[in-house]
């Protein structure tokens, strides 16, 4: 498995077992609270290290407003990133699959709160 790959099962893994964590601690999941707070860390580092990785991968040289935008608003800078890489038709592959990937790990969260339940009191 190469890191790239690694990064992207740690972030689907953090998407289930964060709202599962919460509610056995805590007994819900909270919409906004420090345990979303930190699950969106954790989140933005594990997608700030798959972007260093590709940008290695890819012999790129991002300037300091990429890589800040990458790291604080991903939605937003890994669109122009993946052009700039790819051109434009690779590009929107890119940005069609991280949608995909984005929505995928919306339905682990859901998951992971689903499975939460069953730790409950």
């Amino acid at each position: 498995m190469s890191l790239k790959t690694l990064a992207l099962v740690l972030l689907a893994a953090l998407s289930v077992v964060g709202p599962i964590a919460e509610i056995a601690f805590t007994g819900q999941v909270a919409d906004w609270g420090p345990w979303t707070a930190g699950e969106t860390l954790a989140s933005a580092a594990l997608i700030f290290w798959w972007y260093h990785l590709d940008k290695v991968e890819r012999d790129y040289r991002a300037g300091i407003l990429m890589n800040a935008g990458v790291a604080a608003l991903a939605a937003v800078a890994l669109p122009i990133y993946f052009v700039r890489t790819r051109g434009w038709k690779r590009g929107g592959i890119a940005i069609v699959a991280a949608a995909g990937i984005f929505g995928a790990l919306l339905v682990l969260g859901e998951l992971g709160e689903w499975l939460g339940g069953f730790f409950r009191p």
